[in-house]
């Protein structure tokens, strides 16, 4: 909610001051002869052309989801406008001190960097999916983690900063506002302003965690709480009795703790426990928020021990998902109700679902088992109307 109406303000701001040709409208924006709190916050809704929008616009909407789930709407919103004027500030004040006081800056980039630096404290390993285009003939998605993305783009500034000279530039702008989201970063995760879920990026380097944690007395690899240690299971009337951990440890988002144990359990090829805790996301709405890597490898582990029935049920997840892998879930679903299930009918609706367009190798498979389908239905229907006795 918060980031779809920062990215309206920016836009309806961009075209109510003239698309970039804002000469009226300078005392909006970030002016080096001054020192003016205002413009600290009001630069970051400025833009100077429709690319500078739209570039800014797909970025905030990347990192601000990631910030916004942690922290909902309201925090969010205030989290970024501090952001926005922590960034402005550093930006502004130097130039006055420090300088002629010549130029000016707008854009909401500097903030954009700034929550680049807490998504990569708070969910380092987070993916983002990436679209690619080459040369019209082939395209698709990437899956990159935040930390990879944070690290590239702040070796483009500083390169570009060492390159140029230490003088206020765009890079420069951008350094500063990686700067200005660390300490906010750290300063809600020590403070417990946010619930990183033991998936910042403190917790997974395997340094002791901040805030509530460090009370607890787990250990440094240890950042999900009993419940997650035994399963999907809630915590037992024992570990509920102790007044100290009852105190000290938040309440855990039940979706947490089941996609926690759910990935370990797969990771383990503990089969059970894996279909206890998938049936647990399941339960609580939360099958969305598993990678598809992690379901695939659900599946496959299925496959292993003869689960068909259950592993008919991360593929239809698979299946329901615009990625590389839908088609190829499709596939196996057919297989399943064809070979397993005696479902022909299951088996050609859902081949006839796959999405367009098919390799060659997918669509040679597609058309055997839409043949073998329907050579099944035709024996089904002539068993159905063969005379009794």
């Amino acid at each position: 909610m918060a980031t779809i109406s920062i990215i309206a303000t920016n836009t309806a701001l961009f075209l109510l001051t003239g698309m970039g040709d804002s000469g009226n409208y300078d005392w909006l924006i970030l002016e080096f002869d001054r020192i003016n709190p205002l413009q600290w916050v009001t630069s970051t809704f400025m833009h100077a052309s429709w690319s500078h929008l739209i570039g800014n616009m797909i970025f905030l909407w990347c990192f601000g989801l990631i910030i916004e789930g942690k922290l909902g709407w309201h925090r969010f919103s205030l989290l970024y406008l501090g952001l926005a004027f922590a960034d402005g500030a550093i930006g502004q004040i130097p130039m006055f001190l420090f300088t002629d006081g010549q130029g000016g800056a707008l854009g909401a980039s500097g903030v954009i960097f700034a929550l680049l630096a807490v998504a990569v404290i708070w969910a380092p390993q987070n993916d983002i999916h990436f679209f690619y285009v080459w040369g019209w003939l082939f395209y698709g998605t990437i899956e990159i983690p935040i930390s990879v993305v944070a690290f590239f783009y702040f070796a483009v500034e500083f390169l570009q900063v060492a390159w140029t000279g230490i003088r206020m530039s765009t890079p420069m702008l951008h350094l500063l506002g990686m700067s200005a989201g660390i300490p906010f970063a750290i300063f809600m995760l020590k403070h417990d302003m946010v619930d990183c879920e033991g998936w910042d990026l403190f917790s997974r380097s395997g340094i002791r965690r901040f805030g509530t944690s460090r009370v607890s007395g787990n250990s440094d690899n240890e950042p999900v709480d009993e419940a997650s240690h035994r399963g999907c299971n809630t915590l037992s009337p024992a570990a509920t009795t102790t007044p100290h951990s009852a105190l000290t440890r938040p309440k855990r988002d039940p979706c947490a703790t089941a996609f926690e144990s759910f990935t370990r359990a797969v990771r383990a090829n503990h089969t059970e426990e894996a279909i206890t805790c998938f049936a647990r996301l399941r339960q609580n709405s939360c099958v969305a928020a598993v990678p598809d890597s992690t379901l695939v490898a659900y599946a496959n582990q299925l496959s292993k021990t003869d689960r068909y029935a259950e592993r008919l049920l991360p593929l239809r997840y698979l299946a329901s998902r615009s990625s590389k892998y839908s088609n190829n879930a499709c596939l196996q679903i057919a297989i399943i109700e064809l070979r397993h299930n005696d479902d022909p009918h299951s088996a050609v609706r859902i081949l006839r679902n796959m999405r367009l367009p098919l390799t060659e190798q997918v669509a040679n498979t597609r058309k055997k088992l839409l043949r073998a389908a329907n050579a099944r239905i035709r024996e089904q229907q002539i068993g159905e109307t063969e005379p009794i006795g």
